[in-house]
């Protein structure tokens, strides 16, 4: 397997590790640019993002990784929205 087949493998594997770990989170974006992988979205709280963030440096070892995990606004609105 040579290294781009490796990558794409170990994304596959992420992918599913998110999917069906503790982290259970679906929505989040991984890209490969080049040489480094993108991981970005937004998970509900900081425990999911810390999960999230070792499951990626577990199976992402060695692979340079940027992450920009958002945590979700779950506070109720503070009023009405007003709509034109």
């Amino acid at each position: 397997m040579n290294g781009a087949d490796d990558t794409e493998y170990r994304l596959a594997h992420l992918r599913d590790r998110l999917a069906d770990d503790e982290a259970g989170e679906l929505g989040l974006r991984i890209e490969l640019h080049g040489a480094h992988v993108t991981v970005s979205g937004t998970v509900p709280t900081e425990e999911r993002r810390v999960a999230v963030e070792r499951i990626v440096a577990d199976v992402l070892a060695g692979l340079t990784v940027h992450t920009d995990i958002a945590l979700a606004d779950g506070r109720p609105p503070l009023g009405a929205e007003d709509l034109p």
